[in-house]
C-alpha cells in the first residue's frame, strides 16, 4: 500500500519532472517497493481507460458477449501496463544499466499519470459525443509528442543513456503496446 505522503512525494517529483528538473528523481521512491507502489497510476487511470474500452463494445460486431469482453479488456489493460517494465528487466541488463532500473521505471510509470488522464478523459468525452472526434485526433498527436519527449527525458536521466537510446526505449514501449493490443484484439 502506498501512503499519502509517498503519493505527495511522487506528485512533487512529477511536477519537477515535467519542468525538466533533474532534482525530480530525489522525490521518487526508486526501490522495488516504490516500483510496485507506482502502479497506483495504473489503478487511478483504470476507470477512464477501461471505461473507454468498454464503451467500444458492440454486441452486433463482437464475437464475445459483454462479460467475457470486459474480462479480456481488463486483462489487456494489465498486460499493457506490465509488459514494458518486464521487457526492461532484460533490456537494462543488455545495456549494463541494471542498477538504474528503478531510477528509470518508477518516474516513467508516474510520468504516465497526467498524459494518461488527458488522453483517457478526452477519449471518454469523444465516446459520449461531448467532444468532436477532431479534438481527440489533436489530443492523440499532442499526447504522442509529450510521451516521446518526457519518456525520452526520463529514460535518459533514469538510465543515464544517450538520447538516441532513450528515444528508442520509448518507441519500444509504444510498439510493445501496439503489438499487445493487436494480439489481444484477436481474442
Amino acid at each position: 500500500m502506498i501512503s499519502a505522503q509517498q503519493v505527495a512525494g511522487a506528485l512533487t517529483g512529477l511536477g519537477k519532472l515535467y519542468r525538466f528538473d533533474h532534482q525530480a528523481w530525489d522525490d521518487f521512491n526508486k526501490t522495488p517497493q516504490g516500483f510496485w507502489q507506482a502502479f497506483i497510476v495504473a489503478v487511478l487511470l483504470a476507470p477512464l481507460g477501461l471505461g473507454h474500452r468498454l464503451l467500444q463494445f458492440n454486441a452486433e460486431t463482437q464475437s464475445l458477449d459483454f462479460v467475457p469482453f470486459a474480462i479480456v479488456e481488463g486483462l489487456s489493460y494489465i498486460v499493457t501496463w506490465v509488459l514494458f517494465p518486464f521487457a526492461m528487466l532484460y533490456i537494462a541488463r543488455l545495456l549494463n544499466r541494471t542498477p538504474r532500473y528503478f531510477a528509470y521505471m518508477v518516474p516513467y510509470i508516474w510520468m504516465q499519470l497526467p498524459i494518461g488522464f488527458l488522453l483517457f478523459a478526452v477519449q471518454l468525452l469523444t465516446d459520449t459525443q461531448l467532444l468532436p472526434i477532431e479534438v481527440l485526433e489533436v489530443v492523440n498527436m499532442l499526447v504522442f509528442i509529450a510521451f516521446a519527449v518526457y519518456g525520452t527525458y526520463v529514460a535518459g536521466i533514469g538510465l543515464q543513456v544517450a538520447t538516441g537510446t532513450a528515444l528508442s526505449l520509448v518507441v519500444l514501449d509504444y510498439v510493445l503496446g501496439l503489438l499487445a493490443d493487436q494480439i489481444i484484439s484477436q481474442i
